[in-house]
């Protein structure tokens, strides 16, 4: 599975690469090699993600990426001037989701979790992808102004297309792994906003520098966090019933 895995990410990355490469000629020289870093540090990430998972250190990398998520948030508050009751109740959210969300770290088969987070990353690179080449209504402008009803549908399609590699793995039918993988999209594209819109209530444009022209790293997991959080809870549920 892994080395099939290896082989598609290597293909999104020439995907990417040769998006990027188009874009980039009516760029300036700097946007261009910042486009360039993001792409290549976005690819980086995601191999060191996959070892995780691979090696089993899943709930290890959930608490490390909770805390200095929770640092992030904390962060923006100190530069804000909002109330501390909003603080205390965004770090009550927060951490509520991060709970299920290593939950789901621990308690989720290896193939599962690399299931989501392909799910998250397939939609999150290809929403964007097609959302530069494409994008012309916005989805949330208010909210996430990058965003586009383009970006959405190019993403929904080419990741439930990619989804078909899995079911032989999770023991899911194509129907479902369809299904899930639509469900995925969802909560990815829902966690990316709740971060965005925290940014928003700061005021501010990242959460931090940690990842150069990610956001941070809050922005960086933000649909991860809360897709896997979800992906719990739904668990959790189907065994209650």
């Amino acid at each position: 599975m892994y080395l099939i895995l290896g082989s598609i990410l290597f293909l999104f990355f020439g995907i990417g690469s040769l998006v990027t490469q188009y874009i980039n000629k009516q760029s300036k020289v700097r946007q261009a090699n910042e486009r360039w870093l993001k792409l290549v540090l976005y690819f980086v990430i995601l191999i060191m993600v996959f070892s995780c998972i691979y090696f089993e250190l899943t709930v290890s990398l959930a608490i490390c990426i909770g805390i200095i998520g929770l640092f992030e948030i904390s962060k923006a508050h100190i530069f804000s001037n909002k109330r501390i009751i909003f603080f205390f109740f965004s770090v009550f959210i927060y951490l509520t989701i991060l709970f299920a969300f290593i939950k789901f770290s621990d308690n989720t088969l290896t193939e599962n979790v690399c299931f989501v987070y392909f799910t998250v990353v397939t939609f999150d690179g290809f929403s964007q992808l097609t959302g530069q080449l494409f994008g012309k209504r916005k989805l949330l402008p208010q909210i996430s102004p990058n965003k586009t009803f383009e970006g959405l549908l190019g993403g929904l399609i080419l990741t439930t297309s990619t989804s078909f590699f899995f079911f032989q793995y999770i023991d899911f039918s194509i129907g479902q792994t369809i299904a899930t993988a639509i469900s995925i999209c969802f909560t990815a594209l829902t966690g990316d906003l709740l971060a965005s819109l925290l940014k928003r209530k700061y005021q501010i444009k990242d959460y931090s520098k940690l990842i150069p022209g990610h956001g941070g790293i809050l922005d960086r997991f933000d649909s991860f966090i809360f897709s896997g959080a979800m992906y719990w809870l739904a668990d959790l549920f189907k065994e209650i019933l």
